[in-house]
């Protein structure tokens, strides 16, 4: 079996600038920030981060302008992406175009067929699945030519494996 490919977990800082300030004003933080921790990414008011420790070097800057925050765990999914009609409400496209979904509400996965398990079990029907879990799906990953990382809502999870199981498929959780 084929390892998983690997999405990438990053750390974010969602601010919560106050109203009215000057459009400066988010310049001079994200200055303010370059001395202090390296940002890989940002989005608006979200602040995206390669490592927790990076992170949580951000944390005096936020305090010394006294702006509220709050964590934000992220997945990167690894280019090419294929977003669908939902992935808005559970991700997002950064200004560098990268994509992800928020890690507490996104469950990844990789759709397989199944090794049949008697004579009388039907042989596995990963596209008929697909076709299925397609009106479910937020977003598929395609940086690896054998495999397809999906990405699904966490509540969702019983769902994919159901469907999964009745085309004689199997869900292999990435997350």
């Amino acid at each position: 079996m084929k390892p998983i490919m690997d999405y990438i977990r990053k750390w974010a800082l969602a601010m919560d600038l106050p109203e009215g300030k000057r459009a400066g004003y988010y310049a001079q933080i994200v200055k303010a920030l370059a001395g202090k921790a390296s940002l890989f990414d940002r989005e608006k008011e979200l602040l995206i981060f390669s490592s927790e420790a990076e992170r949580n070097e951000a944390v005096p800057v936020m305090e010394q302008y006294a702006i509220p925050w709050e964590e934000m765990p992220l997945l990167l999914l690894p280019a090419p992406v294929t977003l669908y009609r939902t992935f808005s409400d559970f991700g997002f496209t950064s200004r560098l175009e990268n994509v992800y979904v928020y890690a507490d509400l996104v469950s990844l996965f990789y759709l397989e067929g199944a090794a049949a398990m008697s004579e009388s079990f039907r042989s596995a029907e990963p596209d008929a699945a697909l076709a299925q879990l397609e009106e479910h799906l937020l977003a598929a990953s395609q940086a690896d030519a054998d495999q397809v990382l999906y990405a699904i809502e966490t509540q969702n999870q019983p769902l994919a494996e159901r469907i999964a199981k009745a085309y004689g498929s199997s869900v292999r959780w990435a997350t």
